[in-house]
Formats: structure tokens, sequence, C-alpha cells
């Protein structure tokens, strides 16, 4: 799943398949600059882009199907965040997390994510557990890399979005873009029913509003997750 690994020059210059995208809607009150920021941050987010990527704006404007002008802006802004380097005449490169660099990550990750998890049980209702269980069930269904990634994104933030923290929200948001191209290191064949449990737990403690037992459970299974990647992350 590496599309960096397509990259083959031609006349000097890259050129870099982009991974699959939706196309924006150009009908859409929101500004197309907007969307494409946004497409490309939950691209990340996903696992959708593997690490060490290179992104191109002209093969992403085409995916998107826009001009390669709102793509140029919202990766200047990506490079903005940190996530991304820009170099001259050769796109933006994508960071290639070392182990302590992920691992400090993963320990910010417990705690705000931690927060997020406790608030969202003052205003979860019946019918979002019922969606967290199916799509726990789809996890448990994975055929593919990218459908178990997808799956995973949405059950997280299906809770976090519960908190009504906004800020907070935007905080995890960044730390996944970090993050999350290094989940194509995750065994998620190998894993799949070991998760598919993790996220039991937390369900379970959702619905009985046991806030510590949430917690400690999702706490576990950042750091069980955390365990499986580093071994194929760069020392450092």
């Amino acid at each position: 799943m590496d599309w960096a690994a397509g990259t083959k020059r031609r006349r000097g210059k890259p050129s870099v398949p982009a991974p699959p995208l939706s196309p924006i809607d150009s009908t859409l009150a929101d500004p197309v600059e907007r969307q494409v920021y946004r497409s490309i941050r939950k691209a990340l987010m996903s696992g959708l882009i593997a690490p060490g990527a290179t992104l191109s704006a002209r093969s992403l404007a085409t995916e998107l199907l826009v001009s390669a002008q709102p793509v140029r802006d919202a990766l200047k802004r990506l490079e903005a965040d940190g996530v991304l380097l820009g170099k001259p005449q050769s796109g933006f490169f994508l960071h290639n997390l070392t182990v302590s660099e992920y691992r400090e990550i993963a320990q910010i990750r417990m705690r705000l994510e931690g927060l997020a998890v406790r608030r969202a049980i003052e205003h979860i209702a019946p019918a979002k557990i019922i969606k967290l269980k199916e799509i726990n069930e789809r996890i448990g269904r994975s055929d593919k890399p990218q459908d178990y990634l997808s799956e995973n994104y949405r059950f997280h933030f299906s809770i976090y979005e519960e908190a009504r923290m906004p800020a907070l929200l935007a905080i995890i948001e960044n730390l996944w873009m970090r993050v999350g191209p290094a989940w194509h290191h995750h065994p998620y064949d190998y894993n799949l029913a070991e998760t598919r449990r993790k996220h039991e737990a937390i369900i379970d403690a959702l619905e009985r509003r046991d806030a510590d037992a949430a917690e400690a459970s999702l706490a576990y299974d950042i750091s069980d997750a955390t365990e499986k990647v580093v071994v194929k992350l760069p020392p450092g």
C-alpha cells in the first residue's frame, strides 16, 4: 500500500500516484479549499497515505477533480501543521516517524483521548452505542488493510465527537494525522479478533457509564497497537 513506491521520474519531475480520494463537491457551500484540506487530513488520519509517501498537487488535484491551486494551498497548510515537508520541484514528503516520536505521541494520545472518552460518557446515546457495535462488527470482517484502518478511524472518532469539545477534537485530529500513516505497519489481519475485543471493552464501559473503565480500555487499545507498530519504525 506504499503509493510512494510507484514514483517515477520523467523530465526531471516526479510522477506520483495519488491515494484514492473522493471527488470534491463544488456545489456545497463549504469552500473548495477547505474541503480539499479536510479530505487530505482525513486520508492521513485514516491511514490512507503510507509513511514516507510523496504527495503531488497535480495528482491529488486529478483525484479530487479540482484545480491544482487549492491542493497546493492545502499541502502548504499541512506543511505549516508540521505533518509534511515541502521541497522545491519535488512535492511534499510525509515524515516517517521514529520509534521515540511514535511513543511520545502515543503517551499524549492516551491522556487526551482518555479525556475525550470520559466526557463522551456524559452525552453518548444508546443509538450511538449501537453504531459503535456495528462498526466493530465491520472491523472483524475487514479483508483489506484500508477497510480495517477506515473503520478503526470511524470507531474512535464516533466516540470523541460525543465529548462535544471542539478544541480537544482538533488536537486529537492533529495527532492522528501524524501517526495515521504509520498504521500501515499494523498487522491488521493477524489482529482482527483482538482489536474487536479491545473495542468491545470500550463499548461495554460506555454502556455502563464507567469512565475509569472506558479510559483504561482505551489506553490499553492505544498501548497494545503501539507495540505492534513500533517494531517496524526506524530507531530514534
